[in-house]
């Protein structure tokens, strides 16, 4: 008799921590090109600790990322998934990049024993664009910023998109695109290809 209590109690542990693990699984993720690389970290990342959003970034780097001179050089995209509905104004955007690029250049700079204070300050400026089917919002502009890689200065072109979120869900999701390349260039097709999952 103890034996069926024993065995019927770990079955419905078994059970609930299935149905827990089910709910834990993201509902949204990047697609993941071959030869791409991948990331993923807790929001607010340990380098921009300020901002307030708690979630999941989701990270693609172009193969050629870290590649100075090249086509993909500092080509990537992002994807915060904030797991609360959450609403951004242009103002309030262009902070957290600011906040976010300022801690991941000095974080990158002391790695690498190099001081700190030759990253210049963080400029983010961006403009209202027309939002695609599956977004709520949409922004373009531009990141000024300290290249740690090499320690010039870099210019990244962005595009920012505000999704909407999947029925009976209470996640806000916001898809970064990033690369110094003008927009008209090949490798901005593939960065508008990497959230079609979502």
């Amino acid at each position: 008799m103890h034996f069926k209590t024993f065995f019927t109690c770990l079955l419905v542990v078994l059970l609930k921590c299935a149905c827990y693990g089910q709910q834990t699984v993201p509902a949204y993720s990047l697609t993941k090109p071959e030869n791409w690389h991948t990331e993923t970290f807790a929001l607010p990342p340990q380098f921009a600790n300020s901002l307030p959003l708690k979630g999941t970034e989701d990270i693609r780097f172009s193969p050629d990322w870290a590649k100075k001179g090249s086509e993909g050089y500092w080509t990537y995209a992002f994807l915060w998934i904030i797991t609360a509905k959450t609403t951004f104004t242009k103002t309030q955007l262009e902070k957290y990049m600011c906040d976010y690029y300022t801690g991941l250049v000095k974080a990158n700079l002391k790695e690498a024993k190099i001081d700190t204070a030759i990253a210049a300050p963080m400029k983010v400026k961006l403009q209202n664009i027309k939002a695609d089917n599956t977004d709520t919002q949409a922004f373009e502009g531009k990141a000024e910023m300290t290249d740690y890689m090499t320690q010039d200065q870099l210019v990244l072109n962005f595009r920012v998109h505000i999704k909407k979120a999947k029925p009976g869900t209470n996640v806000t999701t916001v898809y970064f695109e990033a690369s110094p390349q003008p927009y008209k260039h090949k490798v901005w097709v593939q960065l508008d290809e990497l959230d079609k999952g979502l």
